[in-house]
């Protein structure tokens, strides 16, 4: 038996309506998930019985991490995050640099969002969130990703050519920068800290329409 209690609870009794006998998904947020049959709602919690478990459900064959510059509106980011979570994303690495918008991030929010789209897509973990102040801490969050890459629209290398040479089960980090683009300097830094420069192609993408494209191709390749 499990307990579900808090938000996840009025969501199941309140806006779902889960009456006893419904079978219903389950997941604590770090690999398992479980196929349930609701036995209870209360007032504040609800009691369900498990039928089977399951590990690592729906999860990403390839871990990959997402470094996105902070947009505005916020709303264009949240709506990237959502995206490349229901896509597999394993974590976020949000940060400033010097076209990035100036604003603070909700850590909560974004959280929550992603543990939504978590549960859209019938996965079993909720991806690791970062929130840093400058590159220079990003490089420190992404020693554990054994290939680096960072989009730069004057790369000759084609991010889909790129990764057909990569192991399928290398973890990666991609790096997007703002609308605007990563200044040359910061392009030069990053190289220095052993970052690939890619290209997604010759139609210029917003950065959120970037992340969704990567987060796709990470899937896929």
């Amino acid at each position: 038996m499990i307990t579900i209690e808090g938000e996840e609870h009025f969501h199941l009794s309140r806006v779902l309506r889960a009456k006893a006998g419904e079978k219903i998904f389950a997941t604590d947020g770090n690999g398992t998930t479980c196929l349930c049959i609701v036995v209870s709602t209360g007032k504040d919690s609800s009691t369900c019985k498990v039928v089977e478990e399951y590990y690592d459900k729906n999860v990403s064959r390839r871990k990959f991490c997402i470094g996105m510059a902070v947009l505005k509106p916020i709303s264009k980011l949240e709506f990237a995050i959502e995206k490349c979570v229901e896509l597999g994303a394993a974590g976020f690495l949000l940060f400033h640099c010097e076209r990035s918008e100036k604003g603070n991030l909700r850590f909560d929010r974004i959280a929550g969002i992603m543990r939504s789209a978590v549960k859209q897509s019938l996965q079993s973990r909720i991806p690791e969130l970062a929130i840093v102040k400058s590159l220079e801490e990003v490089i420190s969050g992404s020693h554990e990703y054994a290939i680096r890459f960072v989009l730069h629209e004057k790369s000759d290398t084609m991010v889909e050519n790129y990764l057909s040479g990569v192991e399928k089960d290398a973890p990666i980090v991609a790096l997007i920068g703002p609308e605007g683009g990563f200044s040359d300097n910061e392009i030069e830094f990053l190289k220095k800290e052993n970052f690939n420069s890619v290209s997604v192609g010759k139609p210029r993408l917003r950065s959120e329409t970037a992340a969704i494209k990567i987060a796709s191709l990470l899937a896929t390749y």
